[in-house]
């Protein structure tokens, strides 16, 4: 699926794709997240979304291993983490059913929608409190909904910063959470997809060797990081994802 698509676009196509990816590589340099945030939306442009979402598992997974291992403490942050992480796996399952089964223009409105909401949530972010008594019951309400969202779109994060956030975390373990959460749901995307003959072997080497463009990207990201400041390139791009959101909308409704 992957590879004939990949090969089967035109030399200006895969040259926009490149530059989709490259772009992903400043977002993530700048903002330290945001990956598949800006990449399912400008990758979707040229792909459709289920082979958009197969490019970018690999190196969503490779980008969230070193944090998800640095600072130490893994198995603590994986024992609190247990219920979310059980909850997101089972949801990413049902996300990738559906869209390797859904009508495309369905998909297209479901996730049109989907992208407005989320940019409008992180651009809003509102601070919700969790107390450590509720966090066995609401984590995994979390994990099942960012679970299915990602498994449809490849994009977990807003559900789970929300929660992240509510918790009160400290910065270091924030990371370290989104890390560990990004990587197991990103690596069920991949073995899901995989499972129902989405992903072979040639496909899951183009979804690596995208990876190289991203790594081009973030040097630039690091550099403007300290020239631009985070909050308006932050609401820069999730501008650019609620536009995507409603180009996605327009194309399943007309």
């Amino acid at each position: 699926m992957l590879t004939k698509a990949v090969l089967g676009l035109p030399l200006s196509a895969k040259a926009g794709l490149f530059a989709a990816f490259v772009v992903g590589g400043v977002v993530k340099g700048v903002l330290g997240i945001g990956l598949p945030l800006v990449l399912v939306p400008l990758t979707a442009q040229f792909l459709d979304l289920p082979v958009a979402v197969a490019l970018l598992s690999v190196p969503i997974v490779i980008a969230n291993v070193p944090q998800a291992l640095e600072g130490g403490q893994t198995r603590a942050a994986l024992r609190r983490l247990a219920p979310i992480l059980v909850t997101l796996v089972l949801g990413t399952l049902f996300g990738v059913h559906l869209l390797v089964s859904v009508n495309r223009r369905v998909l297209d409105i479901g996730v049109g929608v989907s992208f407005v909401l989320m940019a409008i949530l992180l651009l809003c972010l509102p601070r919700i409190r969790i107390g450590r008594a509720a966090e066995p019951w609401v984590s995994p309400l979390v994990g099942l909904m960012a679970g299915i969202l990602g498994g449809v779109t490849a994009i977990f994060g807003p559900p789970l910063i929300a929660y992240q956030i509510g918790l009160g975390v400290n910065p270091g373990t924030f990371v370290k959470h989104m890390a560990i959460l990004a990587f197991t749901a990103t690596m069920t995307l991949l073995l899901a997809l995989g499972g129902s003959g989405a992903l072979g072997g040639t496909d899951l080497l183009i979804s690596a060797v995208a990876i190289i463009p991203i790594q081009i990207g973030m040097p630039l990201g690091r550099w403007l990081r300290g020239r631009v400041p985070p909050a308006v390139f932050r609401a820069a791009v999730l501008c650019a994802l609620a536009w995507a959101g409603l180009d996605m909308l327009g194309r399943g409704l007309f």
